[in-house]
């Protein structure tokens, strides 16, 4: 397995990785999403609320706020109140809002954390209110995973795509069809040849296939190369998630050795 390139900013990772499996690749995507731990807010305690959303709106408005942080915390079904709830397991965060002036909006900012967890935006809009109205509650954030809910997820994009093959044969006649037609825009005629500008732009949508009278154009892919993108919500970096994937995935791998060998020993011996 080689890494071809790797293309970051500050929003996404790219990773061209040649010479896998797609199923390794897609492995890798899959523990992102669902399986590691990240924190997020998982239960709340509403003192006073006189705006005009319901406790449970604003509740799940304050689940899905990306929090950073946690790495401190117990895992709460290893920590040593069993999930019920404890400092080792859980971090407080507050919010006391009354408004002063019709139309006030409540950011993220205005959560006070008391432990290390906080959000990873204070400009994330909560709710609105109204000179006078006041929300008054405490929320607890702990470690969870994707699998168990979509607040413990932390990426919005995590996907595998297989290199795109576009092949032009000698049948093309350059009436540009294709390349007027393709919504992607990664065809283009030049020095009377029809070039390919990006391939990893394409899509695979094998328009330009389907509208060429001469059947000069054939798109497939590449299962040996892809190119797997990341884009963090923010409660780790796109970097650290990748090797939190690979770690996981590597533990899995010894777990999975030990009970084969464990198996294997224990039909031996009887």
């Amino acid at each position: 397995m080689e890494v071809e390139s790797i293309c970051s900013n500050n929003e996404q990772l790219h990773i061209i990785i040649k010479g896998a499996h797609p199923s390794f690749v897609n492995a890798i995507r899959r523990i992102i999403m669902a399986d590691l731990y990240i924190p997020a807010i998982d239960k709340v305690y509403i003192a006073e609320n006189t705006s005009v959303l319901y406790d449970e709106i604003i509740a799940h408005r304050l689940s899905m706020i990306p929090l950073k942080g946690g790495e401190n915390l117990n895992i709460p079904e290893k920590c040593s109140c069993k999930g019920k709830g404890c400092p080792l397991c859980e971090a407080a965060l507050f919010l006391d809002v009354e408004a002063k002036e019709d139309f006030s909006i409540v950011y993220s900012g205005r959560l006070k954390s008391e432990g290390s967890v906080y959000p990873v935006s204070n400009n994330i809009p909560i709710l609105k209110l109204n000179t006078g109205q006041k929300i008054s509650l405490v929320a607890y954030a702990r470690l969870g995973r994707g699998k168990d809910h979509a607040k413990w997820q932390p990426v919005s994009i995590c996907v595998v795509k297989y290199e795109p093959i576009v092949l032009i044969n000698e049948n093309c006649d350059l009436c540009g069809i294709c390349v007027e037609k393709c919504p992607k825009k990664i065809l283009e005629i030049k020095e009377n040849k029809l070039l390919v500008k990006s391939i990893w732009t394409c899509s695979l949508c094998k328009v330009c296939e389907e509208i060429c009278p001469k059947n000069a154009i054939k798109v497939s892919y590449n299962e040996k190369k892809a190119r797997l993108t990341l884009e963090t919500t923010g409660s780790r970096s796109n970097e650290e998630l990748l090797i939190m994937a690979c770690d996981y995935l590597v533990q899995k791998c010894k777990e999975l050795r030990e009970a084969i060998e464990s198996t294997i020993e224990g039909e031996s011996n009887g």
